[in-house]
């Protein structure tokens, strides 16, 4: 998973944690396959979830709410026989429990699945493991978590707009044109600064040092904030074909720098006036332009 996870809780009971597993399921097997297998009281040898592959194999869930510590191996070796009668037979035996990830069961699964004899695979799911689940899905989270969500999304957002804030703060957008004397050095700045509003990333235009980190616009869930990225992407490229249309005359007559300098001043200073709106809005510092 990347460095954007968002982390929340399991669900407070059985029925909730036993529904987002099939919820889970649907991500990854035939989504019209998976059930949630009998009811409270039914025997349902020791599985809660089923659901069927691509490729046809059955695969069984056992849920297992945990309020405290984690499952045994006696636990573990007690779901497997019961798994054992289940029909069809299964081909995966998942025991999915709402504890943290614990090696020593991951070990005792591996032994088992190495020394064969079960008729199937059996594998720990953790809620660590789940919680990487949710997160590869938005509806999901959406559907399940969407305070999180939402929590998440401003929390990423002010920490974009901080960046953006540092980025635009550069003599490339904020000093007048007529100090640009190398158009190759502000075509640079303004490649790098597109890159940083996409992957998140942003580097300086020498020695190609990664000097800001930030998250990619696309993991920011406002559509209003994602409007405004977009925005400033439009203006910045606008910029930019002026540059390339530019570029020769400037570097064989450098003279015409004066002459071009007022019209990149209007072209970023609008810019910059989309910027400074919503760092404002935002309660951020806005930026100072020289021109």
């Amino acid at each position: 998973m990347n460095a954007h996870k968002i982390y929340m809780p399991p669900p407070s009971n059985w029925q909730d944690f036993q529904t987002l597993v099939g919820d889970v399921a649907r991500l990854k097997y035939v989504p019209e396959s998976v059930q949630e297998y009998g009811r409270q009281g039914q025997k349902q040898n020791g599985v809660d979830v089923i659901a069927e592959s691509i490729n046809g194999d059955i695969i069984g869930f056992q849920c297992k709410e945990t309020k405290k510590g984690t499952i045994t191996k006696e636990v573990v070796d007690c779901e497997i026989e019961k798994a054992k009668n289940f029909v069809p037979n299964l081909s995966v035996f998942f025991i999915v429990t709402t504890s943290p990830r614990d090696v020593h069961l991951q070990d005792y699964c591996n032994k088992l699945n190495k020394n064969g004899g079960l008729g199937f695979k059996v594998y720990m799911k953790f809620w660590d493991d789940m919680i990487d689940d949710i997160n590869r899905s938005r509806s999901l989270l959406v559907s399940s978590y969407k305070y999180y969500l939402e929590e998440f999304g401003t929390r990423e957002k002010e920490a974009h707009l901080y960046a953006i804030a540092q980025a635009f703060n550069r003599p490339a957008f904020t000093d007048d044109f007529l100090h640009e004397r190398n158009i190759s050095d502000f075509e640079s700045a303004l490649v790098d600064t597109k890159a940083l509003l996409r992957t998140g990333y942003l580097y300086d235009r020498f020695g190609k040092n990664l000097v800001l980190q930030t998250i990619p616009s696309s993991a920011i869930g406002c559509i209003e904030y994602k409007a405004f990225i977009d925005e400033v992407d439009k203006n910045i490229e606008v910029i930019y074909q002026a540059v390339l249309k530019d570029k020769k005359l400037l570097q064989k007559n450098p003279r015409q720098f004066d002459e071009r300098a007022g019209e990149y001043n209007i072209k970023r200073r609008r810019l910059m006036r989309k910027i400074n709106e919503i760092l404002n809005d935002n309660n951020i510092q806005k930026i100072d332009c020289h021109y």
